[in-house]
């Protein structure tokens, strides 16, 4: 078996991938940036996520498709499908509703987990320690049925772009236990899968369950550190301890899903009408509201337009690298912390519409001036022109 090494110069360090066979080219899937994060140096760009990278819904479409397909002899009962907030909640969302295709029943369930906290909203509290703002949430869902499927389910899950240690994943597989402990079966999903066979099954040994990894690709990392590399002005990220409950979509995915998430294509029909077939355009979704930006996307696509897909983030990257272009901007979230779009240059496109979930702030404002861009609001499946 040939073994493919590829190594990778930041300025943080120096970043070396022992491949395994794969279906996917490694290029295909993912570049590579610096992180502006001491816990944790670099960053896989993916190609196929929409946050870091303009991608193309066909083939993130493809990638949903096939990570489902793994996935049909391995779900056993009632599921609880988690896409990993901030960059996978998109990518959970469409793994979900692809395995929806072919699923012998609709009473799987998606849910995303979530930065914001919502008072009074039951919730698995864990930590992403490596991570620039480290808190999260997995609420339990409100509708009654919904919550039913929560907390009996017999396989969980779990599904992110891309997995390194899988302690996250730990952290959030016992907090769950704690509150299902007839869990049967643990499902981790992504598209790169960094976790060696010792880590794998240190996890299974923790859970005390069956623990199955699901890759597009899988490899061994060793990432050495520039020791003298000085990390200078690092942003603030952590969201404010404070309920957003009043400002966030709650039919979206945060608080649980059954079946696709439904939308109003009626102000976008109507956007359409107004552009020549030769115009190119940017869709973006904003922080954790991503899915139904890859849906509009997606529908533009198959109209027969040039269309890429992305999102706003607040993961702070250097330029260099796979990142060419970097504009900050406060959030729009009420933390006043930075936020970033990362390669898109302003003018690039002749059309760009940015999907939001919260109310309509100066940050919204000031963003779409800089694009020139549309703003949509989703409220409760219904889109409006902000």
């Amino acid at each position: 078996m040939s073994v493919t090494i590829k190594n990778i110069t930041l300025p943080t360090g120096k970043l070396s991938l022992t491949l395994s066979p794969s279906d996917f080219e490694l290029d295909d899937l993912t570049a590579y940036a610096a992180r502006q994060n001491p816990k944790r140096g670099f960053l896989f760009v993916s190609k196929l996520l929409a946050k870091y990278w303009p991608s193309e819904p066909e083939k993130m479409q493809a990638m949903y498709a096939y990570l489902a397909q793994c996935l049909q002899s391995e779900i056993e009962g009632v599921s609880v499908f988690i896409g990993m907030a901030e960059a996978a909640a998109g990518l959970g969302q469409g793994v979900y509703e692809a395995y929806l295709d072919n699923a012998a029943n609709d009473s799987h369930l998606f849910i995303h987990t979530s930065r914001y906290f919502l008072e009074g909203i039951e919730a698995v509290d864990f930590q992403e320690q490596h991570s620039h703002a480290s808190q999260f949430y997995l609420y339990v869902p409100q509708d009654k049925v919904l919550k039913a499927n929560f907390l009996d389910a017999e396989t969980l899950v779990l599904i992110d772009d891309e997995v390194t240690t899988g302690t996250t994943f730990a952290n959030l597989i016992t907090a769950y236990q704690k509150i299902n402990p007839q869990l049967k079966k643990v499902l981790i999903v992504s598209i790169l899968n960094f976790v060696d066979v010792q880590r794998q099954q240190e996890i299974r040994d923790l859970i005390g369950i069956e623990l199955i990894f699901i890759s597009a690709l899988a490899a061994q990392i060793e990432f050495k550190r520039n020791e003298s590399y000085q990390y200078k002005n690092i942003p603030k990220v952590d969201s404010l301890i404070r309920c957003k409950q009043s400002i966030l979509s709650l039919q979206a995915g945060r608080l649980g899903i059954q079946g696709c998430l439904q939308w109003d294509k009626a102000v976008l029909n109507t956007l359409m009408q107004n552009w020549s077939q030769a115009d190119t355009i940017l869709i973006l979704g904003t922080g954790e509201f991503m899915h139904l930006a890859f849906l509009m996307a997606a529908y533009i696509e198959q109209q027969g337009w040039a269309v890429r897909m992305q999102s706003t983030a607040r993961s702070p990257l250097f330029k260099g690298e796979a990142i060419t272009e970097k504009m900050e901007f406060v959030d729009n979230y009420a933390d006043n912390i930075p936020n970033y779009l990362y390669n898109v240059r302003v003018g690039q496109y002749d059309h760009v519409l940015i999907c939001h979930e919260t109310p309509l702030c100066a940050s919204l404002q000031q963003t779409a001036q800089r694009l020139n861009a549309t703003l949509l609001y989703y409220v409760d499946g219904k889109i409006s022109v902000s």
